[in-house]
């Protein structure tokens, strides 16, 4: 075939459908509607497939849409906003000195301990801030650093650019914001992306309410975090430039650019297996800046226990890799032009901002928040998204799947310049006491095998698994051909608790012959006449993929012996 040839060739136009009837034949013949549609924990339903032809159907992406994206983000790339854990204002400058000269882009200031700032420290700290963004988090106690401003002559303070998170109220010259929104409580009571959004809104017409819109809404930030569903992620921080420009119009006015800082979520962090976190903290970094984020901070992997100052550079490293492998920093809107991200971004907007209008006739923000109405309405989520991870419909690797039953649970908690996260709400928590109870337990777990090894592998690999997530190292019996040989096996080994692992007709077989104290379930889903019939006999219940494993751990470990310190 020549060159020519090879221009002329012409490859057939394939269609929705012929997608359709492949994707159904490939996945055995179920339909698309059961197999690959999946609903998000919003009640969005994520398609298998996005063509132009259905976004095109919603309207495409309409010029307000792309005036957002453009007004909303001044210009390409973001600020990375790694913070330093200081001992003293001393300990503060040299560290911000040398992670600036290592890729940190801001000042980050969120300690939380009570530091005397001396004048020197001061002009020290006001020489940094005027060449560089500033993010300065104190509490009521520590508002000294705040004196700095006093060491800056009026010209530098036109340009300072920096925000402030504080307690209460604080006074900050020339552009330097002062306002926060702040969505990332309801992100840690286990809000869901119409949460935080709606919620958003609901806030910003409280404080606009309380001021003129130009000049509250030049001294506004806002703050996210950013959890490990990648796309929705995306489209979350998309839909809050929509919403903020539709808003806006609202009140007959044109969109400021209000800064969005985002953070990783520790909803999804766990400290079992820790350096998965860095995976988790890699996927939602992604995300933010993906989704336009203006300065974003990464949580080192040992976050919820003491961090190391490795686990800190690994954090800012993760932000560094990320601008100069995928130059992603060099586009104003990476995701544009993507089918899903922008359907589900417009799906998101329209979703919340249907909530924002449901809060402001509940009576708005701080309505909602004293009745409690918010508060169940988030609390209703979280117990559906918590849940799912107990059934493992969302999997925390090396948490609730894939875990280590030999890995040593770290007892230590979030370090005190971090209060804000030692109430939030993670998937994790659950599996962490379970493993953390189990240490404390002298329990015998065996599981059985009732055939081959080659006919109940799966099973018993599933049930082993199953275990290792409460921490339990279960034995593994050999081949048991009899009701003999199994009691035998379950009397000279102590099992407390053992996993039948066979095919029903060995089930059938060897059941009616048990004689054992042990508790003893079966590996696999039953129907209620069989579990009903093999209960009456010498089985306790069944293990299976589905089940909340939490409750079933819980049950399992319940049969264990407290260990006594002194044992």
């Amino acid at each position: 075939m020549t060159i020519e040839s090879m221009k002329q060739t012409k490859f057939p136009k394939r269609t929705y459908e012929d997608w359709q009837i492949s994707a159904e034949k490939a996945i055995g013949g179920k339909s698309i509607e059961d197999a690959l549609r999946t609903q998000t924990i919003e009640g969005i339903t994520l398609e298998p497939l996005y063509t132009k032809e259905m976004f095109d159907k919603l309207g495409g992406l309409t010029a307000f849409q792309q005036e957002a994206f453009r007004t909303g983000k001044k210009k390409a790339g973001w600020l990375i906003a790694q913070e330093v854990l200081p001992d003293s204002p001393e300990d503060f400058l040299a560290k911000t000195k040398e992670d600036l000269s290592k890729g940190n882009d801001m000042v980050v200031y969120t300690s939380s301990l009570e530091f005397e700032w001396t004048d020197s420290s001061l002009r020290q700290l006001a020489e940094l801030i005027i060449k560089h963004p500033f993010y300065f988090k104190v509490t009521s106690e520590d508002t000294g650093i705040l004196r700095v401003f006093d060491f800056i002559d009026d010209k530098h303070k036109k340009t300072l650019k920096g925000v402030i998170f504080s307690e209460e109220q604080a006074a900050a010259p020339g552009k330097v914001r002062t306002i926060l929104v702040d969505t990332i409580p309801v992100h840690h009571a286990g809000g869901t992306i119409i949460h935080e959004l709606g919620v958003a809104l609901s806030i910003l017409a409280e404080t606009i309410r309380e001021g003129d819109y130009k000049e509250t809404a030049e001294k506004t930030w806002i703050r996210f975090a950013v959890d490990t569903q990648f796309f929705q992620e995306i489209a979350k921080l998309r839909a809050f430039r929509v919403l903020w420009r539709a808003f806006s119009e609202a009140y007959g006015e044109q969109a400021a650019m209000i800064p969005v800082y985002t953070e990783t979520s520790v909803r999804s962090y766990s400290k079992l297996d820790p350096y998965v976190n860095l995976l988790r903290a890699g996927n939602a970094t992604f995300a933010a800046v993906l989704g336009g984020t203006d300065a974003h901070t990464v949580h080192p992997h040992d976050f919820l226990t003491v961090s190391q100052p490795s686990s800190r550079r690994i954090a800012r490293n993760v932000q560094l890799v990320i601008k100069e492998e995928s130059h992603v920093s060099r586009v104003l809107d990476a995701s544009a032009g993507s089918y899903f991200i922008e359907q589900l971004t417009n799906e998101y907007v329209e979703a919340s901002w249907n909530y924002f209008l449901e809060i402001e006739e509940a009576g708005g923000y701080s309505e909602v928040i004293g009745s409690g109405w918010l508060t169940d309405d988030i609390q209703a989520k979280w117990l559906e998204r918590k849940k799912l991870a107990a059934e493992r419909k969302i999997s925390l690797i090396g948490t609730n799947v894939y875990a280590n039953p030999q890995e040593a649970v770290k007892d230590q908690s979030i370090d005190s310049s971090h209060l804000e996260y030692i109430t939030a709400k993670r998937l994790a928590t659950p599996f962490e006491k379970l493993r953390a109870r189990c240490r404390e337990l002298e329990l015998k777990v065996a599981i059985l095998h009732l055939g081959p090894l080659k006919d109940v592998k799966a099973k018993s690999d599933f049930v082993e698994g199953l275990l290792a997530v409460g921490g339990i190292e279960p034995e593994i019996s050999p081949e048991l051909d009899d009701a003999a040989s199994l009691n035998r096996y379950l009397k000279d080994h102590h099992i407390d608790y053992a996993v039948l692992c066979g095919d029903a007709e060995k089930l059938e077989a060897i059941i009616p012959g048990i004689d054992s104290s042990a508790v003893l379930d079966v590996a696999g889903r039953f129907d209620a006449h069989q579990l009903n019939t093999r209960k009456a006999g010498a089985i306790a219940d069944t293990v299976y993929s589905g089940q909340n494993i939490v409750a079933k751990l819980e049950q399992i470990l319940n049969l264990g012996k407290k260990v006594l310190p002194n044992d």
